[in-house]
């Protein structure tokens, strides 16, 4: 079997781009018959949905590259990650993926992002035509979790396998947990609004307004001059600490020396987030919300807890009561680990991605 891969691999560094790497590398690591196209129209996630001429430009390359594989290497296979909810990405797979299906290739859809089902009603006349020749009817989708069948089962994918996303294991005994009086609460990720960085401000606010050891911690890019004003304001409150971007060991240390990852996402691409598979890594309960397949991450009150978008009140108390309650924290914190260790696992996910491409016909 020949397989041709396109997609994201870092930079930047998301979710989608570092698990696309991962597979790569296990598809290379087990002989797996591939060829890898990269999508590169973004260097920093700041740029991902917007429209140039440079990215017109390299959307015409990858058009001409995917398409001369397909006619003169033959592959069995087109595994694409399709977009999420916003029309430009969708229009960009629209016009890579209309030609290659004329082809016959066999389809494999990764549903990396979530949400595609939900553009299709707003697509009128020809657009729409060509988003269900592009789309509708796959022979094999790929999704994060039982709650993220929506979108291939929309496009009456003809398979459907559930393979969530694995981490490395970041728990090890060189890291040093936080020794200090203070609760950290963690966000990590790109400080967007629609990630929820402007809720997790207002919720850490609000419980260090109550107990001011409950501190927040951020590790990541701002996404415009909002969130860096906010997260500004916030330092010279003294209630959170900014540490910007951070990779490697640097950011395993933040991470493994914090108390719990808050977490209050509405993404619109959001489908499984990485960073909370990460969290139970290091042993820490993760708080979210009720948003794609966050739920099937989060059990409430055994790994962490699952909030409505925007709930403030339920997000503080989540906080408080882990705070308050030691005992229950611990116990808390060891089912997150043993999340990690029984279903996010690199190496669980690496046997998962082996067998499904290897069962393939």
């Amino acid at each position: 079997m020949k397989f041709l891969i396109v997609g994201q691999t870092p930079p930047p560094y998301g979710g989608q781009s570092i698990n696309i790497a991962r597979m790569i590398d296990t598809l290379k690591k087990n002989s797996i018959n591939y060829k890898f196209i990269r999508m590169n129209f973004s260097e920093e996630m700041s740029e991902n949905g917007s429209v140039s001429f440079k990215k017109i430009i390299k959307l015409f390359q990858l058009f001409i590259n995917i398409n001369y594989n397909i006619i003169f290497n033959r592959p069995d296979f087109l595994y694409y990650p399709p977009s999420g909810s916003e029309r430009v990405p969708v229009i960009r797979d629209i016009v890579l993926l209309f030609f290659a299906r004329l082809f016959k290739v066999k389809i494999i859809f990764h549903f990396h992002a979530g949400g595609i089902a939900s553009l299709y009603p707003e697509l009128k006349g020809t657009i729409r035509l060509m988003f269900e020749k592009a789309f509708f009817f796959p022979e094999y989708s790929i999704c994060l979790s039982s709650l993220g069948k929506s979108d291939p089962i929309f496009l009456k994918s003809h398979n459907i396998s559930v393979i969530p996303n694995g981490v490395e294991n970041i728990y090890r005994d060189s890291l040093q947990r936080n020794l200090s009086d203070k609760f950290i609460v963690l966000f990590i990720g790109v400080c967007r609004e629609t990630k929820g960085i402007l809720d997790f401000l207002e919720v850490v606010k609000q419980c260090n307004s109550i107990n001011p050891l409950i501190i927040g911690r951020i590790i990541g890019k701002t996404f415009s001059a909002i969130e860096e004003k906010a997260i500004e304001e916030a330092v010279k409150e003294g209630y959170i600490e900014y540490y910007g971007v951070k990779t490697g060991n640097d950011k395993d240390a933040l991470m493994f020396s914090s108390n719990v990852l808050l977490f209050p996402t509405f993404f619109e691409h959001e489908n499984f987030p990485t960073v909370i598979l990460e969290a139970f890594s290091c042993g820490i309960p993760a708080i979210s919300t009720n948003w794609r397949g966050v739920p099937d991450q989060i059990t409430n009150d055994y790994n962490g807890y699952v909030h409505e978008i925007h709930d403030y009140e339920g997000m503080k108390k989540s906080i408080l009561y882990l705070f308050e309650n030691p005992t229950r924290y611990e116990e808390i914190c060891l089912n997150a680990r043993n999340s990690y260790l029984m279903n996010y696992s690199l190496e669980k996910f690496e046997n998962n991605i082996v067998n499904f491409f290897n069962s393939l016909k």
